[in-house]
């Protein structure tokens, strides 16, 4: 892959995250060679997703929320994609947070004027408690962390579930905007208007992603985009034990 591909795309080599970020590739590429992992895509040993099927998968395209909010998605959420998607956030393949953080990655720097690094921060779509307790982690966050490493953004987890909300799986998709209506909340910038990039791993109709944009714009934050891994093909029926949004 090319080093003028955004997938690829690195802190400078001076910043402190570009350090942290090369330690965490270098001991996630150890781990995958003790182990044996193989590419999921092509069978290669040696990497949990090699770079050449990550770069074939990208496939940068928008889509619309519910309340007409513009997303930017790295790919779609289908074969190889849904599987690494699915192993990072439900069976704890934390080695899969790299190349799903360089996508999210790619869409963020891609969506915004042109190529350029975003502004401000990003902001991972939290996980409910529930969630985070039965998978261990906050998959999102994870994510938001590595993206923003990988672009030299920092990442802010200044959202947060103000009460509990049912499993956006198992409701149809005119239920998912009530089930999450007003269920989230901001902490407010530090100076009023501060940029903030909201982003998540997939889009399945968006209303979440529409929770999320509300609770930080009356935070006080100004929301300059919106960012996913994946977008879930509307057409398709959802499984329940995929736990989308």
């Amino acid at each position: 892959m090319s080093r003028s591909s955004p997938v690829s795309a690195q802190a400078p080599a001076s910043s402190p995250r570009s350090a942290h970020i090369a330690d965490v590739q270098f001991w996630a590429a150890l781990l995958d060679l003790a182990v044996g992992r193989h590419c999921l895509d092509c069978g290669q040993l040696g990497s949990s997703w090699c770079d050449q099927c990550l770069h074939d998968v990208l496939d940068v395209h928008t889509c619309t929320t519910p309340g007409r909010r513009t997303v930017i998605a790295a790919t779609r959420y289908a074969g190889s994609v849904r599987s690494a998607v699915v192993s990072h956030k439900e069976h704890g393949h934390l080695a899969l947070a790299l190349p799903l953080g360089r996508l999210l990655a790619a869409a963020t720097v891609l969506a915004h004027d042109g190529g350029r690094h975003p502004r401000g921060v990003l902001v991972p779509v939290p996980s409910t408690r529930a969630a985070s307790r039965s998978r261990g982690h906050d998959h999102a966050r994870r994510l938001a962390r590595a993206a923003g490493t990988m672009i030299d953004v920092p990442m802010e987890p200044v959202l947060q579930w103000g009460r509990s909300v049912q499993d956006q799986a198992r409701l149809a998709a005119p239920l998912r905007r009530e089930n999450v209506r007003d269920a989230m909340s901001a902490k407010p910038p530090v100076v009023p208007g501060a940029p903030a990039w909201l982003v998540d791993d997939v889009m399945t109709t968006g209303a979440t992603l529409d929770e999320g944009v509300r609770s930080l714009e009356v935070a006080g934050w100004k929301v300059v985009g919106v960012s996913v891994v994946a977008s879930v093909d509307a057409r398709r029926a959802l499984a329940h034990r995929d736990g989308l949004r």
